[in-house]
């Protein structure tokens, strides 16, 4: 029975170790802010809704959410002029191509969208387009 007793109270303290190390470690070393956003574009299908977030650090978040399951996506990016570049694709949802282009849209809400475009950098009328918002100015 002293046996027990003596390795349930080390199991404890080195666990107790372990926690207090972990919190300090994270007090004294926090994460990195993320990136700020500075285009998000979204669709809503009214079953679900897709959204893009595209951030100054050159990445991107693509989140499909519907109504029985959700995808996400991380990926990065590169912008020339007014042409959106991914490295990657999700396998299902209503992103179909890798290249994006912003551009005036006025059957959107905001007149401004993100069109999927083909290889010639053509906007793909029959793909969806995603209306852009204008995101508010960050507090300094």
């Amino acid at each position: 029975m002293r046996k027990f007793f003596s390795v349930s109270a080390w199991v404890v303290g080195v666990a107790s170790l372990a926690f207090v190390g972990h919190a300090l470690f994270r007090y004294f070393v926090p994460e990195a802010p993320p990136s700020p956003v500075v285009l998000f574009a979204s669709y809503d299908s009214g079953v679900g809704s897709t959204l893009l977030e595209f951030r100054a650090d050159g990445t991107f978040r693509y989140t499909n959410a519907a109504f029985i399951a959700s995808e996400e996506l991380s990926g990065h990016y590169t912008r020339t002029d007014d042409l959106i570049r991914l490295d990657r694709l999700p396998k299902t949802g209503l992103l179909r191509s890798k290249t994006l282009q912003v551009r005036a849209a006025p059957h959107t809400e905001t007149g401004n969208g993100l069109w999927q475009v083909g290889a010639t950098d053509e906007a793909k009328p029959k793909l969806v387009v995603f209306t852009i918002y204008r995101l508010a100015p960050t507090q300094q």
